[in-house]
């Protein structure tokens, strides 16, 4: 049997079990809210199952000695996959407005999967329209090629969050307005793997609040695990049919390192002089717009 044969027969049965597991019985979904209060933490991930990397951000403590309240800020990975009792869960959270960071590209290839009716708002706020399918296309031509030369997916992902802090600010603002027009009322917001547009996003709203940097990107590298485990499937289709190289360098894009956060906050102190600027001259937030958002969301 020549390497194609084989690689065939593993896809099949590769996808066979995959299909199998669709039918096991998962646990149910548990929001940290509902649970007393020293179980949330370890229940920060919610258990869906079609939906990945959705997490609330709740428990994380501020410096002046708040804590961010559980149940009002979700971020996502994609709910293009959501099961029948996935879109149940969703709709017991008490959902007011969910953000798509998602290119159009991206939208019309995996449409999200919502309740029907939705019960809550949908705000697009598409990002990298223009270039998500450039990035897209040079990476699959590079796994078609096998041709992997002077590719650095690590500075790659450098630029693209030195990108969020600067030439996507107009998006980053109307992302921190909807939050400040739920007015507390429980948000999401969600990319497609929930961790790069997602990440970011989650980030600055973290540091509005008031949540200590350690803090902020211990959630942020949160993405590392459950993107990946999201993408296992993918990866291991990437390994069989195009090779270890490339596997290696979707692993990488398929995570997060600290390097890409800090090369985003790196950016801002560089193009508006500190955080504090490019809240007041990048997002145009003043003291009452920050103090409402404490008020809301912290306790």
């Amino acid at each position: 049997m020549n390497r194609q044969k084989v690689s065939w027969s593993v896809f099949v049965i590769f996808t066979m079990a995959f299909a199998v597991v669709q039918f096991i019985p998962t646990q149910p979904v548990v929001a940290p809210a509902q649970l007393p209060a020293e179980l949330r933490a370890e229940h920060r991930l919610l258990g869906f199952e079609g939906i990945n990397n959705f997490r609330d951000l709740g428990g994380y403590q501020t410096v002046d000695g708040r804590t961010v309240q559980w149940g009002k800020l979700f971020r996502s990975g994609t709910f293009a996959h959501a099961s029948r009792s996935d879109l149940g869960h969703l709709e017991n959270l008490g959902l007011s407005t969910l953000i798509d960071f998602r290119s159009s590209v991206e939208k019309e290839e995996e449409p999200n999967l919502l309740p029907e009716p939705t019960g809550f708002e949908v705000v697009e706020i598409p990002m990298l329209d223009d270039g998500n399918q450039a990035i897209i296309g040079e990476v699959m031509d590079r796994i078609d090629n096998g041709d992997f030369e002077g590719f650095d997916p690590n500075l790659f992902m450098i630029e693209a969050s030195r990108q969020f802090a600067t030439t996507f600010t107009p998006q980053f603002k109307q992302f921190i307005d909807t939050v400040l027009a739920a007015k507390g009322k429980p948000i999401v917001w969600h990319c497609t793997a929930g961790k790069d547009r997602t990440g970011f996003a989650s980030a600055i709203l973290l540091r509005i609040l008031g949540v200590p940097r350690d803090l902020v990107m211990a959630d942020y590298m949160e993405s590392k695990t459950h993107a990946l485990k999201g993408r296992n499937k993918d990866l291991l289709m990437i390994r069989l049919f195009a090779g270890k190289e490339a596997e290696e360098k979707m692993t990488v894009l398929m995570g997060v390192e600290e390097s890409w956060l800090n090369a985003a906050f790196d950016a801002i102190d560089q193009r508006w002089g500190s955080f504090d600027n490019y809240l007041r001259q990048g997002l145009e937030l003043n003291e009452q717009d920050i103090e409402v958002l404490k008020l809301a969301l912290l306790e």
